[in-house]
């Protein structure tokens, strides 16, 4: 009846990264081949549209949905005949009498660590399609302490990892060479590439937006060539429901901002709180329900864009 709304508000929240993220200290992992085959196995275009009910998008980038994104990423999706060809070509041919893929007389097993039940969800639809192709994976359910404590150490092969987003990135705390050994550190797949170590030197000393922007995207594209991570998917948006009593401005919140925004935005609309307190108490009366969804801040995007290029 419009006693409470609902909304799902777009606008440029830094989203970070989320998906599973490899260990590449250890063997097969070290082979950028078989990681490119396991990212083309994860069918995340399917779960997000049976599971999610096409709520998400995927994510291609490590700086998604932001001005960082590197929009010459390739685009991964699930190709299982592909993925087969990369992990011959890295020289997983062979396979035991029980159908695993086999090296050097090894099968191809690998586990999966992860602190939300929920996440089984897609990790046994992962699992089954791994097992088509003779890849057997074990699923390890640990608490988040246990979980962190372990990436931390680099004692796992997959983990299922989420980073909060920046709205100004500092990529060394995640990507430089030398953090990629010692324990505790942010870099818990291990990259080292030279350029990104060339870019973070300099980066440090780029004090306009634009050159950063083009610093950072490079920097994207590299890791989306590496395929440390698995990436999955993000909502560049943020959904909550509310009493109708408020007076809100445009956008509900921040441009960059999220749901913790209200409090400090919104206000009691002495009107709008007036009539909650009489639908209330009468069943049959009906308040204006607004849109569900809002995308002021992308329409104010387009506003802008003339004015940012000149």
């Amino acid at each position: 009846r419009g006693l409470i709304q609902k909304r799902k508000v777009f606008n440029h929240s830094p989203n970070g990264i989320q998906g599973l993220a490899f260990n590449t200290r250890r063997s097969p992992f070290d082979d950028v081949r078989v990681r490119k085959a396991l990212f083309h196995l994860f069918n995340r275009k399917q779960m997000v549209e049976k599971l999610m009910y096409s709520e998400y998008e995927l994510m291609h980038s490590y700086f998604h949905a932001s001005i960082y994104e590197n929009l010459n990423n390739p685009k991964v999706m699930y190709d299982p005949e592909l993925a087969v060809k990369l992990l011959e070509e890295a020289g997983w041919k062979e396979r035991n009498s029980r159908g695993r893929l086999v090296k050097n007389n090894q099968p191809f097993e690998m586990e999966i660590l992860y602190q939300q039940k929920s996440f089984e969800r897609y990790f046994t639809i992962y699992q089954e399609d791994l097992r088509k192709v003779g890849i057997t994976v074990n699923l390890r359910l640990v608490t988040p302490e246990t979980q962190f404590m372990l990436m931390m150490e680099r004692q796992f092969d997959l983990v299922m990892s989420g980073w909060g987003g920046l709205l100004y990135p500092n990529p060394e705390n995640t990507y430089l060479s030398s953090l990629a050994d010692p324990i505790n550190t942010n870099n818990i797949t291990g990259i080292k590439n030279a350029r990104i170590d060339e870019i973070c030197d300099a980066y440090d000393r780029m004090f306009e937006l634009e050159e950063r922007i083009v610093a950072i995207k490079e920097i994207d594209g590299i890791l989306a060539n590496e395929f440390h991570y698995i990436l999955q998917w993000a909502g560049p948006f943020h959904r909550f429901v509310y009493w109708n009593k408020f007076g809100m401005p445009k956008g509900y919140i921040t441009r960059v901002g999220d749901y913790a925004d209200p409090p400090s935005l919104w206000w009691f609309d002495p009107t709008k709180l007036q009539k909650l307190y009489e639908a209330q108490q009468d069943s049959t009366m009906q308040l204006e329900v607004g849109p569900s969804e809002d995308r002021h801040w992308l329409e104010f995007d387009q506003l802008i864009a003339p004015q940012e290029e000149s």
